[in-house]
């Protein structure tokens, strides 16, 4: 994205996201947010927490913003590729991706359940004496707990929509998605010690063989160099010491027939 697009990128933000657009010329952009918007890029927490312990509706604030650099002088917010407002509005933007609801396609007359699953797509990325990173995708049936990996694979070649399908209905969860998400993590947490014993003590040789060699290189040498010493053993731990990293790509709720539901807690 170049600076000239940037303007149109702000009218398509904000106009998808129901603010509304209260001046608009080249390069000059006013916008008076909703509360939502407002409650996520302004960063005043403590104003809605009062506003709506009165039972006040409260008042979303109007920004300008200035993305046109010979307008730099015009009253308002200078926004730019780089700047951390910009960088906020693509958060925003990835944030709402990563969530998602679908239905399982049921081509049927009759009135069918759907069960509710949790699926999270996550990368674990493994630094130290060598980098891996390593997909993986969860699914968490939200009615007993049952716990299936390798889930996309298993619904890849199924039919979904972003709408309930006609004749359809939805089994409510009975564990909550935090509750899932917590079973995920601790899941992962258990296999990912298991299988990483034989990557952190070979990270750990390295790094301890490392810092070896640094304290033989600096050693007699004068007092001066202890800052230059302590800089490359830092650069040594961050490179060399295991560190295992989970990051969530996106995850969602995906409402599946009773007979699929089932092919899928039978699986061993």
């Amino acid at each position: 994205m170049n600076q000239a697009e940037i303007h149109e990128f702000l009218i398509d933000f904000f106009y998808k996201r129901k603010a509304t657009i209260e001046y608009n010329e080249q390069g000059i952009l006013k916008v008076k947010l909703t509360e939502e918007l407002d409650k996520r890029l302004m960063n005043r927490p403590f104003y809605w927490q009062y506003v709506k312990k009165l039972g006040y509706q409260g008042d979303p604030m109007t920004v300008t913003f200035i993305s046109d650099e010979n307008k730099k002088e015009e009253k308002g917010e200078w926004i730019h590729y780089g700047s951390p407002r910009l960088e906020q509005l693509f958060q925003v933007i990835r944030e709402e991706g990563q969530y998602t609801e679908l239905y399982q396609s049921a081509n049927s007359n009759k009135r069918q359940a759907l069960h509710p699953w949790l699926i999270c797509n996550l990368i674990v990325r493994y630094q130290g004496a060598y980098t891996h990173e390593e997909p993986v995708s969860i699914g968490v049936y939200l009615i007993n707990g049952t716990m299936r990996f390798k889930m996309m694979d298993e619904i890849m070649n199924k039919d979904f929509l972003t709408t309930i399908p006609d004749f359809c209905y939805k089994i409510p969860p009975i564990i909550s998605k935090n509750r899932a998400i917590k079973m995920i993590n601790q899941e992962l947490s258990d296999r990912i010690k298991t299988k990483s014993k034989t990557f952190e003590q070979e990270s750990i040789e390295l790094y301890e063989k490392e810092i070896n060699m640094t304290n033989q290189l600096f050693q007699g040498r004068d007092e001066e160099d202890g800052t230059l010493k302590q800089n490359i053993e830092q650069q040594i731990q961050d490179r060399l010491y295991p560190k295992v990293h989970l990051n969530l790509v996106n995850y969602g709720v995906f409402y599946m027939t009773e007979q699929h539901s089932k092919e899928l807690m039978s699986i061993s």
